[in-house]
């Protein structure tokens, strides 16, 4: 039977004096790197985590949560070297938490679990690498362990700490994800939630989430409702009979509710921690592309879909020149000319290297999702891009941007479909209409959400937005400056902007990102002049594109 945890700890009284304290310290450790520092209220956030065996960590988007459980773990490892850390989290998230173990630590090893490995996919792969364990780290997602939380039991041990990032995700007391979560909390010794909206449509989600993390905390559902929840008997017709459901309707005892939570929950808002935080957080999100996307980008890579598109192009005119029976009209004579003109210099040395350029547009396309070159399969950033909208970010206003407007109306699908309303600017749009746009996001407390193109983004102050998403990020150094500056500006409403990052690992994505990055330091160009000598495929120095496109057909053969 699990444990169960009822009323106050006896590290309460330690853990008030904590959220008061302003001189609390993180003791160095060996596997904490001497260049990995915590800012003070993550500080408290990783000493609060090893005073208590189980509790939820709540601080807001961007604010580092995850090195907040690295760091206990750490000093944890320090302490008991057998001690092994399961991160169980969205699937978008798993590359970027090996990465940060590796980026805040040394001598800690992580391994995540994915669906390839040593020639074999699907279970079989995943039971190999549950074999070959060995790590530090194990990095699942919450649809791995559906069916395999025994076996990942099996291959921790005895001894593991567990981090259930998002702990939304197993809310629903009635779901196959609750239940294992349920089963691989049971068995650790230390049980930790990570996530900004614990509450998203009622309280009832909070006692989904303890159900899990501090089991017994709340008692039984009936109890928990009895002494939170206003309930009203409705009537419902169910298989043709009429039948009186509880339901609630309301919420009462919410100081005692409180209360109860206290010990277990720390919450750090931005605007509580605001002297602490640079005036740009910055967060990557790798995703792995969807199997219709691998396979197109390999294509791409290739210069298959490029080079098709020019010979299609060029026999579908050829073929209406001669079905006029060589008496085609001026217009359809023009666009043989530039189509045979196109197909011709594509042979070329410069031809060659225009193809190149025109298969990293494609790469980028098909990495932003299949749908934007007419191909059928989902896109991991929309699956992403929903995902956030609707659990991170269900409070934040996103400027949202992209290169391409052709792939807004797929996002603008995601908006619609959970009632978040939007607005979009493109450089299709009028003067009157960026501004109608502009003003709605700016000042309608409920539009949360603006897109907006290279072309559509000039000149324009966003800055209610809290968060700026890069679809993909801009190939043009001065264009990601620009972009970041419609919502960090002198006067922003917002003192902390978020930049968040979609990556698709092993893409272009990741070469555009690491070049982008690689120049001058963001926050300084935010706040004085906009860069010069911006990364610019089409200007910038001889062979980028070659050499990003050798990259690329590398990357391949990880695909």
């Amino acid at each position: 039977m699990a444990k169960t945890f009822v009323g106050i700890p006896s590290a309460y009284p330690q853990l008030l004096e904590l959220r008061k304290s302003t001189t609390a310290a993180f003791k160095p450790n060996k596997y904490l790197k001497e260049t990995t520092k915590l800012r003070y209220y993550q500080v408290v956030g990783a000493l609060h985590m090893m005073l208590l065996d189980r509790m939820v960590l709540g601080d807001s988007t961007g604010l580092g949560k995850s090195l907040e459980a690295i760091a206990a773990y750490s000093w944890l490892l320090n302490q008991t070297p057998s001690m092994k850390l399961l991160v169980v989290c969205p699937k978008s998230a798993l590359f970027q938490w090996a990465d940060e173990v590796t980026k805040f630590c040394d001598g800690v090893t992580a391994r995540v679990i994915t669906n390839e490995y040593a020639g074999q996919t699907g279970s079989v792969a995943r039971r190999l690498q549950y074999e070959a364990f060995k790590e530090h780290v194990l990095v699942v997602s919450y649809a791995t362990i559906l069916e395999e939380y025994e076996m990942i039991r099996q291959t921790l041990g005895a001894d593991y700490m567990i981090v259930l990032d998002e702990c939304t995700a197993f809310k629903n007391r009635k779901t196959k994800t609750h239940f294992a979560c349920q089963m691989l909390a049971e068995s650790a010794r230390r049980v930790y939630g990570l996530s900004a909206t614990i509450i998203k449509n009622g309280l009832e989600e909070v006692y989904g989430i303890y159900a899990v993390v501090v089991p017994g905390l709340f008692g039984t559902i009936t109890k928990f409702r009895d002494n939170y929840c206003q309930q009203k008997m409705m009537k419902l017709r169910i298989g043709g009979k009429i039948r009186y459901i509880p339901q609630t309707v309301g919420y009462k005892n919410l100081k005692q509710f409180k209360e109860v939570l206290d010990p277990y929950f720390l919450i750090r808002r931005k605007e509580e921690v605001a002297t602490e935080l640079p005036k740009l957080i910055s967060r990557k999100i790798v995703l792995e592309m969807e199997e219709e996307q691998r396979k197109l980008y390999r294509e791409a890579l290739h210069g298959i879909i490029y080079e098709e598109k020019v010979k299609q192009e060029f026999y579908e005119v050829v073929d209406k020149v001669r079905a006029a029976d060589g008496k085609p009209d001026d217009a359809t004579m023009k666009l043989y000319e530039e189509r045979k003109a196109k197909y011709e210099q594509f042979l070329s040395p410069e031809g060659k290297k225009r193809g190149k350029l025109a298969a990293l547009t494609y790469c980028q396309m098909i990495s932003n999702g299949p749908g934007l070159l007419n191909h059928p399969g989902e896109s991991s950033k929309d699956i992403e891009f929903q995902r956030l909208l609707t659990e991170e970010l269900l409070t934040e206003k996103v400027i949202v941007f992209t290169r391409f407007k052709s792939g807004i109306p797929y996002l603008e699908v995601i908006c619609e479909r959970h009632h978040i309303p939007y607005v979009k600017i493109t450089g299709d749009c009028s003067d009157i209409e960026r501004r109608q746009a502009q003003l709605k996001f700016q000042q309608d407390p409920a539009c949360r959400v603006i897109f907006i193109t290279t072309a559509g983004s000039s000149a324009l102050n966003l800055q209610a937005a809290g968060v700026v998403l890069f679809v993909d990020t801009p190939w043009s150094y001065g264009d990601l400056v620009q972009t970041i500056g419609r919502a960090q500006r002198i006067g922003s409403m917002q003192e902390h902007v978020l930049l968040i990052h979609f990556v698709n690992k092993s893409t272009i994505d990741m070469r555009v990102m690491n070049r982008v990055s690689g120049k001058k330091d963001l926050s300084d160009e935010i706040l004085g002049n906009t860069a010069e000598g911006a990364l610019d495929f089409t200007k910038s120095e001889d062979g980028v594109v070659d050499d990003l496109f050798r990259d690329l057909m590398k990357d391949a053969e990880e695909i």
